[in-house]
């Protein structure tokens, strides 16, 4: 019985050794070897060259219709506008909510004002007196 076993543990750790998947080859790139050249190709940045993100729009378009129509759109689009106001309106709503996670002090006072004035001398002490003389 115990040879059985032993028989049976040698061949599963000699299985498990073992791998029925195939090597992996990596498929060669479809790009040609030699990178085109040329003057557009040439990666030397020039000391004028700048990023286009970088450029203002009224340098980038060169057309006067074209700026006019930019400017036109940009100054009438009540939609970005609204969008905007949404986003500041979304803040204010977030932090008044958020705000409710702090702790709160409360401070509050009360007074009571009554009709006593005091007078001086005391009424009944100027009747004491009249009465003992």
């Amino acid at each position: 019985m115990k040879r059985k076993w032993l028989i049976l543990l040698a061949g599963l750790a000699f299985l498990s050794g073992c791998t029925f998947t195939p090597a992996y080859t990596r498929p060669k790139a479809p790009v040609p070897e030699n990178w085109p050249t040329g003057p557009a190709y040439d990666t030397t940045p020039t000391a004028q060259a700048t990023a286009v993100a970088a450029l203002p729009w009224r340098t980038f378009f060169t057309d006067p219709g074209l700026r006019q129509a930019i400017e036109t759109a940009l100054s009438n689009n009540s939609d970005l506008r609204l969008a905007a106001l949404n986003v500041a309106r979304a803040r204010a709503i977030y932090g008044i909510q958020r705000s409710a996670l702090y702790p709160a002090v409360d401070l509050s006072a009360s007074g009571t004002k009554n009709g006593f004035r005091p007078t001086w001398p005391p009424p009944d002490s100027a009747t004491r007196r009249n009465s003992t003389t």
